[in-house]
């Protein structure tokens, strides 16, 4: 029998974990294999900068630009089979909320063989209220199918300086385990934080 998922938990981390916790978003990405800062509302036809890249860095190009225009259609169709399929049953999301203002970069593209591929991408928003710019950074995991390279699912930063948070695509069961575990993780900073191990109480003795 199929486990009942939380799918509102799951909805609030892929639209973005900015919304969950401060995003460690280190250093930008380098050997940029597409154009910087894809998606300015400025393009007058952002799609044809996804003519000009191949194999993996169009996939999630087309991806992710179909997230900012709210293409539900162009953001399934750079899935695999599997998570497309997968996803559609449970009726969860995979992409960023659309916002035609937002921006993407992408970054390096790393291929250990010929039907793994890893490219790493940076979603930049800006704040309504303070004008200020969010990025979240993010590695999508793709395969090589017949119909071409396909996402698999995504590694998104959470924590710096930390492993990334990795969503299986093809396993929804398995985001929901990884999101139960986030967020117990960031109650537990939270809480470590407002009373740390190493504060010392107000009635101790002082130090001799």
């Amino acid at each position: 029998m199929r486990r009942t998922l939380d799918r509102g938990l799951v909805v609030v981390v892929l639209l973005g974990l900015v919304l969950l916790v401060p995003i460690g978003c280190g250093g930008p990405t380098s050997n940029q294999t597409g154009p910087k800062a894809a998606g300015d509302s400025r393009d007058t036809n952002p799609s044809t900068e996804t003519a000009k890249l191949t194999g993996p860095a169009a996939t999630v190009h087309a991806f992710l630009e179909g997230a900012r225009r709210g293409d539900d259609r162009a953001v399934a169709a750079m899935l695999t089979g599997t998570a497309r399929t997968k996803m559609a049953e449970y009726k969860l999301p995979v992409a960023p909320p659309a916002n035609d203002t937002a921006q993407f970069e992408l970054g390096e593209v790393q291929m250990p063989n010929g039907q793994i591929a890893r490219v790493a991408c940076r979603w930049i928003e800006k704040d309504p209220e303070t004008g200020q710019s969010q990025s979240q950074d993010a590695t999508y995991l793709l395969r090589n199918e017949p119909e071409g390279w396909r996402i698999a699912g995504v590694a998104r930063m959470v924590f710096p300086n930390e492993p990334p948070l990795l969503l299986n695509y093809e396993d929804p069961e398995d985001m929901v385990r990884q999101v139960q575990m986030l967020q117990a993780e960031i109650a537990r900073r939270a809480q470590a934080a407002e009373s740390p191990a190493t504060a010392r109480s107000p009635d101790a003795a002082p130090a001799r």
